[in-house]
């Protein structure tokens, strides 16, 4: 299977909070790991929020950041290019959905019309983002 993390999934790697046991079984299941490049601040932005909040202390933050950026490199990565800001325009209107949450759908979209045939997985833990990559046709958790 191949599997397309949005960033919400990615986090939950690294904290134990809900659907981490969830998140964490896709990512091992999964034999190609892909996500966009705009994941990469919006995980580190992440970890760096759980830490403001308390919900980890700096020591932890800064061994959850190490591990982040030492998987970083063993995922595969959409880019972003200006047809697939053009393809999350559209989908902003059609779903309702959030700027970044868009390109997340746009370029696992793009992977699976590239990939032809492939079994595309979209790991998200976000109801609208999942109800979207659902009715356009992905395979998503069931929350």
């Amino acid at each position: 299977m191949i599997a397309y993390f949005d960033s919400s999934s990615i986090v939950k790697w690294f904290f134990d909070e809900r659907f981490t046991e969830l998140a964490k079984d896709i990512k091992n299941r999964a034999k190609i790991v892909v996500t966009s490049l705009i994941a990469f601040p919006e995980v580190s932005s992440a970890i760096n929020r759980a830490c403001r909040e308390g919900r980890c202390a700096k020591s932890e933050m800064e061994l959850v950041r190490n591990e982040f950026l030492r998987i970083w490199p063993k995922f595969q990565w959409i880019r972003v290019n200006e047809e697939l800001m053009h393809q999350a325009d559209e989908l902003i209107f059609e779903h309702s959905l959030r700027g970044f949450d868009a390109v997340h759908l746009a370029s696992a979209l793009l992977l699976k019309q590239e990939g032809g045939a492939i079994d595309l997985f979209f790991s998200c833990f976000d109801h609208n983002l999942n109800r979207a990559a659902r009715q356009e046709g992905l395979l998503t958790h069931e929350l």
